[in-house]
């Protein structure tokens, strides 16, 4: 099928089978990749350019500097805290009697072996004798997890701490943490205190505020690094990719490495 020279236009026919053009010479084939070569490395410089901010400040988030590293230790150790037993249940039924210490580790398996029958629960919530304790067992429970989901949530965000409103969520992230973790230690110690004074020859427990106290001191540590990060205002390190902003061909790297060539070809 008849068509044109790329470059002088030459109508090219059918018996014109070699690849270049007869009449310029030019490879027909290949004419023009080294410009659409060049634009394509354009393309991806500048979207190289581009997203490289990005990096830096996720880099300088994760290990930009040694606070950075603290801040992130720190907001993995409230969940390690929680393994710590917050006290101990022991209940004796007619041919059954359990005991056990309560933590994060026991709630779980708790909710994964006997899982949560929430028609029950809501039933024992009128009950006049034990009532008010299983709402606060629901309490407890909510705080615990709240707990944990925050921690989590949370420490992805220290992560991603040079993102817009990044400071702003290392701190709340953490006081919504002391919230949760006062809400299950407070639900729990009256779950006790009432689950004893109810059924004292069922049921009976302790508190030992060890885990909680170990996880406001550990929240509270968070908040105070964040705050001396932004006080310090310790700026974030950017790799220079400014030039790559600029097409190839009027970059100052480039003018400066043609003029030394042609300097070069003209000796």
């Amino acid at each position: 099928m008849a068509t044109l020279c790329p470059k002088c236009g030459y109508k090219l026919r059918i018996r014109d089978w070699r690849p270049e053009c007869p009449k310029c010479g030019v490879n027909v084939m290949y004419y023009g990749n080294e410009e659409r070569l060049r634009k394509e490395a354009d393309a991806a410089e500048l979207h190289h350019a581009l997203t490289q901010p990005k990096y830096d400040r996720l880099k300088f988030s994760l290990i930009g500097h040694p606070l950075s590293i603290v801040r992130l230790v720190l907001g993995l150790l409230p969940i390690a805290a929680m393994l710590i037993p917050s006290g101990t249940l022991k209940y004796v039924l007619p041919f059954a009697e359990h005991s056990d210490t309560v933590s994060f580790i026991s709630v779980i398996q708790f909710i994964t072996d006997k899982g949560l029958d929430f028609g029950l629960l809501t039933s024992l919530f009128g009950s006049s004798l034990i009532g008010p304790a299983m709402v606060c067992w629901a309490l407890a429970l909510v705080g615990v997890l709240g707990v944990a989901v925050v921690s989590l949530v949370g420490w992805i965000c220290l992560c991603l701490s040079c993102s817009p409103k990044g400071m702003q969520r290392n701190i709340a992230f953490p006081v919504i943490g002391m919230v949760f973790a006062t809400l299950g230690f407070i639900s729990y110690a009256l779950m006790v205190q009432k689950l004893n004074a109810a059924v004292p020859d069922v049921f009976s427990g302790t508190v030992t505020p060890w885990a909680y106290i170990l996880v406001m001191v550990l929240f509270a540590a968070i908040i105070v690094v964040n705050v001396i990060y932004k006080k310090k205002n310790i700026p974030v390190k950017y790799k220079d990719v400014s030039e790559l902003l600029i097409p190839y061909d009027e970059r100052p790297s480039t003018i400066a490495k043609k003029k030394a060539e042609a300097e070069a070809a003209a000796k």
